[in-house]
C-alpha cells in the first residue's frame, strides 16, 4: 500500500525533527552520554504522528546532527541513540495506532519503546567507547552509565509526553 506524502506530513515531520534536534542542546553532562530532552521529542513524535511521519521526523533529526556535526556524530557514544530514534518513533506511532484505547496499553507502549532505544543505543555506545575511545568498561559500569542513571528522567519524560499528547489530541495527525 502506497502512502501519499502530503505537505501536512512533511510540515509535521519537520517540526518534530527540528524540535528533537533543538532538545539535544538542552543537556546535562553526566557520563559518556549526556541527559537531553531528545527522547521526549521522540516520544511526542511517536504519540502524535503516524509511523511514516514519525520516521521522517527522526531521519531529519539525524540528518541535522550529521550536517551540523560533520563526522563527529558517528564517533560519539550517543549516536547509537540517535539511530535508535529512527526506529523508536515510528514503532511507537504504530503501537499507538493499534492500541490507543487503554492507559495500560499506552504505558506498555512507552516502556517497550524506551527499552528499544537502549537495546539499539547501548551497543553502539560500547563500540565507540571500547574501540574508538579505548575505554574498558565492565558490563555493570556500562549499564549504570548508559541506562540505569537515565531511567528516572526517562520515566518523567514518558509521563510528560503521555500527558501532553493526551492534552494535544486535537493536534493529533491520525485523521491524515
Amino acid at each position: 500500500m502506497k502512502t501519499k506524502v502530503t505537505t501536512r506530513m512533511m510540515t509535521r515531520a519537520a517540526l518534530f525533527g527540528v524540535l528533537t534536534f533543538v532538545f539535544g542542546f538542552i543537556q546535562i553532562p553526566v557520563g559518556p552520554v549526556p541527559v537531553t530532552l531528545q527522547t521526549f521529542g521522540v516520544l511526542m513524535a511517536g504519540l502524535l504522528l503516524k509511523p511514516l511521519t514519525a520516521c521522517l521526523a527522526m531521519l531529519l533529526h539525524m540528518l541535522l546532527k550529521i550536517v551540523f556535526g560533520g563526522a563527529s556524530p558517528f564517533v560519539s557514544p550517543s549516536f547509537g541513540f540517535v539511530l535508535a530514534f529512527v526506529v523508536a518513533a515510528p514503532f511507537l506511532a504504530y503501537l499507538t495506532q493499534k492500541r490507543n484505547e487503554k492507559r495500560v496499553d499506552m504505558v506498555l507502549n512507552l516502556v517497550i519503546v524506551t527499552l528499544l532505544i537502549y537495546v539499539i543505543g547501548l551497543p553502539y555506545m560500547v563500540l565507540v567507547l571500547r574501540y574508538y575511545m579505548n575505554q574498558k568498561l565492565s558490563f555493570w559500569n556500562i549499564l549504570m552509565t548508559g541506562m540505569v542513571m537515565f531511567l528516572p528522567g526517562d520515566f518523567f519524560k514518558a509521563v510528560l509526553a503521555w500527558f501532553l499528547a493526551h492534552r494535544l489530541s486535537f493536534f493529533s495527525v491520525r485523521p491524515e
